[in-house]
C-alpha cells in the first residue's frame, strides 16, 4: 500500500511551535547570521580565558612535624578478600605509607 500526499497544509503543531519559538526569540535567525553570531561568541570566549582572575591562589605547604616517633604496625589489607599481610607505617597518629610484608606466604612481599 503507497501512501499519497492529500493535502499541502501544514501540520498545526509545527505552526504552534514555530510560532511559540518565534514569540520566544522575537525573530528568525539565518545562516550567516548564525555564523557571525558564533564567531563573536567563540572569540569573546577565547579572550575571557586569557584574562587574569586571580581567584584561586597558590596554597602554601605546612611544615612537616619533627619530633613524631614513627611506629610499624603488622595488618591486614582491606583491598580484598585475600587478607596479604603489610607493615602500615604510622606517624604521630597518621598512617603515612604501607609496605608488603616479605616473609607473608599469601603475597610473598608483593601487594595485590
Amino acid at each position: 500500500m503507497l501512501l499519497t500526499k492529500t493535502s499541502n497544509s501544514v501540520s498545526p503543531a509545527h505552526s504552534r511551535l514555530a510560532r511559540s519559538v518565534v514569540g520566544m526569540v522575537g525573530k528568525t535567525i539565518g545562516r550567516r547570521d548564525f555564523l557571525k553570531q558564533s564567531g563573536i561568541t567563540l572569540g569573546a570566549g577565547a579572550v575571557a580565558t586569557q584574562l587574569p582572575f586571580n581567584i584561586i591562589g597558590k596554597a602554601q605547604a605546612a611544615q612537616p612535624m619533627t619530633g613524631g616517633k614513627t611506629e610499624v604496625h603488622r595488618t591486614v589489607c582491606t583491598h580484598c578478600s585475600v587478607g596479604c599481610a603489610i607493615d602500615a607505617v604510622v606517624e604521630n597518629g597518621v598512617w603515612v605509607r604501607q609496605e608488603p610484608v616479605f616473609d607473608s606466604p599469601l603475597n610473598l612481599g608483593s601487594h595485590c
